[in-house]
């Protein structure tokens, strides 16, 4: 069950106040949903917020009606309302959700999750992690800017944000072991943004892009 609602998460830590977000399960990013290759997803959308909204399911091949597209795959779910979805997951790959209704703000206000399905015989890693790459428009109070769909950002390359995080937090350091074999699944979330990543000292190997 994904419950889309207004929420705080601490963005950018202490001493800043928690930003007021908009959220599946209070959390940012969504809940992980992990399934296997050939595994059925069930999810049922409940609208807990003041407008429309949908899921889409990004990069998956699905029957049109789950697509989450309102007004074409599906009618929008209305606050208050509850939608079903319910597909095949045939291939594996790194995939996430989101809303297709003011997706431009939406999105923008944190709602997203990561959808990961296991192939049948995955490569041997130590560790799988997801890594969920976005950029916030913040104020000095750690509040979102509440310009979403402005004439400037709508008619020019999208949103840019002022806040980069990973996995809803400000990037800080992560420890890895000497000869640690990690597999790091890359989600960009971002509006507009393209990140450029710099791995000094490693040899990641790309094993799949899309």
């Amino acid at each position: 069950r994904l419950v889309a609602a207004p929420a705080k998460w601490p963005l950018v830590g202490a001493p800043h106040p928690d930003t007021d977000v908009w959220a599946f399960g209070g959390q940012v990013p969504g809940p992980e949903i992990r399934l296997q290759q050939g595994d059925s997803l069930k999810a049922v959308l409940d609208n807990r917020l003041a407008q429309d909204t949908t899921i889409h399911w990004h990069g998956i091949r699905l029957p049109h009606a789950m697509d989450g597209v309102p007004h074409l795959t599906q009618a929008p779910v209305k606050p208050g309302e509850t939608f079903t979805y319910n597909f095949v997951c045939p291939d594996a790959g790194t995939f996430w959700y989101h809303p297709h209704a003011r997706s431009f703000e939406q999105v923008g206000r944190g709602l997203y999750g990561a959808l990961i399905v296991e192939e049948a015989e995955p490569p041997a890693v130590d560790r799988d992690l997801v890594w969920v790459l976005d950029d916030w428009r913040l104020l000095a109070n750690a509040s979102l800017s509440e310009d979403f769909g402005n004439f400037m950002d709508m008619s020019h390359a999208g949103r840019i944000g002022n806040t980069v995080t990973i996995n809803g937090r400000l990037p800080d350091r992560f420890n890895v072991r000497a000869g640690e074999r990690i597999r790091l699944r890359l989600i960009n979330v971002a509006n507009a943004r393209i990140f450029s990543l710099a791995f000094s000292g490693h040899q990641p190997t790309v094993i799949a892009l899309d």
